[in-house]
């Protein structure tokens, strides 16, 4: 072999394995979104889940990590979450869970996406929601550009639909008589209260936190305000107001601020009617 065809094969050696380090060190990609696969998605809880679901239909493949009946404050890390999480494109938080830091850093995957729909306000109330759903939609697009345009037509759908159903609701429970009821509530339902027109005189803490001299004190804010129901939350404890409810002589209601804590309540409008019918239960029974 002449000198010059040896240096060719060395060339063309040196090339082949420059190559190869490059492509084995390249850190492993996901399959584009748009080539025909579901974009495989995680969210922190059932909220946020009703929330992509509803924006992005069949187009994705939606997990969710805490259980709807918890609190999201007592969530534990499990392997098969760490394992489908490593799987996702996205993950979907509110911005308020303390996990997900440590989270994303054990995972240590650049190709997880954290996105945090920071929306304020209880999102059982429509027009918080609402705005829920802009975010979402927004986040969706930015990952799947293609389909931006039925995201949005989707996203204008609903809230036309939603604002129409939290009118419906309003005209329903001041029917029920529900407008100006007092009622103490767990401090994670006053949003709600309000929303459903109940007049909230106080509000109380998670089971944990009631102690003999809350309870006195609540019980007497209750009597001398004529008070006809106690509202709990049931991912902050459903019973933390019963005792006060059967001390002041007033019902007891128990709503949920999670799609599918209660049976029959896996989409946001599902649970949210279960919610608005709890309350009306609640005012028949006293």
């Amino acid at each position: 072999m002449s000198i010059h065809r040896k240096l060719l094969y060395a060339a063309a050696v040196l090339v082949i394995i420059i190559c190869a380090v490059l492509v084995s060190s390249r850190p492993v990609q996901k399959p584009d979104v748009n080539s025909g696969g579901r974009l495989q998605v995680m969210a922190t809880t059932t909220l946020l889940e009703c929330a992509v679901r509803e924006i992005a239909g069949d187009r994705v493949k939606v997990g969710v990590l805490i259980a709807p009946g918890s609190c999201p404050g007592h969530y534990d890390i499990r392997p098969e979450d760490m394992k489908t999480l490593s799987a996702s494109a996205i993950l979907f938080t509110h911005g308020y869970e303390g996990f997900v830091p440590q989270m994303m850093k054990s995972i240590g995957s650049d190709s997880l996406k954290q996105v945090a729909i920071d929306v304020k306000g209880n999102w059982m109330i429509p027009a918080v929601y609402i705005k829920a759903l802009k975010q979402v939609s927004l986040e969706l697009s930015k990952s799947d550009p293609e389909h931006s345009d039925e995201y949005n037509k989707t996203l204008a759908r609903l809230t036309a639909e939603y604002t129409e159903f939290d009118a419906e609701i309003k005209a329903r429970l001041e029917k029920a008589g529900a407008k100006g009821v007092r009622v103490l509530c767990s401090d994670q339902q006053m949003e709600t209260a309000e929303w459903l027109g109940l007049d909230v005189v106080d509000v109380y803490p998670r089971a944990e936190q009631f102690t003999p001299v809350l309870l006195h004190y609540m019980t007497d804010v209750g009597r001398r305000n004529k008070v006809r129901m106690c509202v709990d939350n049931l991912q902050s404890g459903p019973d933390a107001g019963k005792p006060l409810a059967q001390d002041i002589g007033a019902s007891h209601a128990v709503l949920s601020n999670f799609p599918g804590g209660f049976k029959d309540t896996d989409t946001w409008k599902l649970c949210v009617e279960d919610n608005v019918n709890r309350v009306i239960e609640g005012l028949k029974a006293k």
